[in-house]
Order: structure tokens, then sequence, then C-alpha cells
């Protein structure tokens, strides 16, 4: 039997080289890219509960549960900013009992800890309240705005919302 030069099992180390330096620049590319995908997907999540909430405290104050007149507040939709959690209220049933952010919580909505909402103002945003129609209305002591434009940020991702 003839043998026509060495038979290589395995591979050389500059071919190993090559490999490691293409996968590590994949998987560093692959990570910031994943690290914005996520931040995205958090400022998503964050304009969908707002919508929601605005849903859920519409329908509690169309519902009007304790006969609020109009005047009244018949639930609120509150952003706590020191714990990034959108509540959605309800009026008591007491005389004097309009719905307010200190008032029973209805629903919760835990957002990531890198959310930030804010008026079009830039000034930060705290509520809106509605009467038994559905529509916001302004309260000077809970500081609710009737502006429906706000603007969700997540780090370096912004997004404008004009709820309706």
């Amino acid at each position: 039997m003839v043998s026509f030069g060495l038979q290589e099992d395995g591979v050389s180390l500059i071919e190993l080289m090559v490999t490691i330096t293409i996968l590590s620049i994949l998987v560093l590319a692959g990570t910031s890219l994943t690290g914005l995908w996520s931040k995205q997907a958090e400022l998503d999540k964050a304009t969908m509960s707002l919508k929601s909430a605005m849903s859920l405290s519409r329908s509690i104050a169309i519902r009007n549960q304790f006969a609020k007149n109009m005047n009244d507040t018949a639930s609120q939709m509150c952003f706590d900013a020191t714990n990034k959690e959108i509540t959605v209220h309800k009026a008591t049933a007491t005389a004097t009992g309009s719905a307010s952010c200190g008032s029973p919580i209805v629903f919760s909505y835990p957002l990531s800890p890198t959310i930030d909402i804010k008026n079009t103002n830039n000034t930060n945003f705290n509520c809106f309240a509605f009467n038994s129609f559905g529509r916001i209305m302004s309260v000077n002591a809970g500081n609710c705005k009737n502006n429906v434009a706000l603007t969700i940020s997540n780090g370096s991702l912004n997004e404008t919302l004009i709820l309706n």
C-alpha cells in the first residue's frame, strides 16, 4: 500500500483562532442588539399597559357604581414614578368619596424600573381623572391633567402617545 502524504486529524491553531475571533465578534454584536430589543419590548409593554389602564379606568367611570355626578371623579388612573406602577382607582360609596390616587385600587400595572412617563411639556405625569361619562377632567388637588399626549421613555428610546 502506497501512502501519498500525511493524514491530518484535527484543526490547526490558526484555524482555531480565526473561528474564535469570528464567534466573539458575532456574540458582541448580538448582545448589543438584544439589549436594544429588550428596552423596546419594555417600552411597548409600558405603552400597552397605559392604554389598557386608560380603557379600564374609563369603563369603571362609565359604570359609575356609586352614582357620582358628572362633576365628581368616578375613576382615576395614576402613575407612581417611585414604584414605576400604573394603578386604576375607583370612587367610594361615601358622599365625598370621589376617586383619587388614595382611593381603592382596582388594578395595578407594574412597569420596568427604567420606564419614565412625562407630559408633553416635560413635567412628570401623575394621573388622569374621569367623570361618570368617561371623559377626562382636570383635577387641581391631584395634579391630574386633561392633556392626553404623553411621552414614554426607556433610556434613549422615546415614544409619544396620544390617548383618546
